[in-house]
């Protein structure tokens, strides 16, 4: 009785280290995204930026790549890519810009 109690303990506890070694970590980046109106810590999935403050320039200061679309809703042509710790080119973003999607 005794071995098949600690044999039963013992595959829960494997099952349980198994369950919890699959769950998925929090994948937010972790710093700022921002520009001269608005900034984010720590960002994760599409910031929609205001209409009115879509003639931006973009300051990525986290460890992930963001990336500039042209909807609001982070669809259609990507328009930018911000690398970690740099700024957007100040291109096509500046005057068409409306989200960063960032990881």
């Amino acid at each position: 009785m005794m071995r098949r109690l600690t044999t039963t303990a013992g595959i829960l506890a494997a099952a349980g280290a198994l369950v919890l070694g699959m769950a998925p970590s929090a994948s937010a980046a972790h710093g700022d995204l921002f520009n001269s109106t608005w900034r984010t810590v720590n960002p994760s999935g599409c910031i929609s930026v205001p209409l009115e403050d879509n003639r931006f320039h973009v300051y990525n200061q986290t460890n992930e790549y963001a990336l500039a679309y042209m909807n609001n809703d982070c669809s259609g042509p990507v328009i930018d890519v911000i690398p970690p710790d740099g700024e957007s080119d100040g291109g096509e973003i500046a005057v068409l810009g409306r989200a960063i999607w960032i990881r």
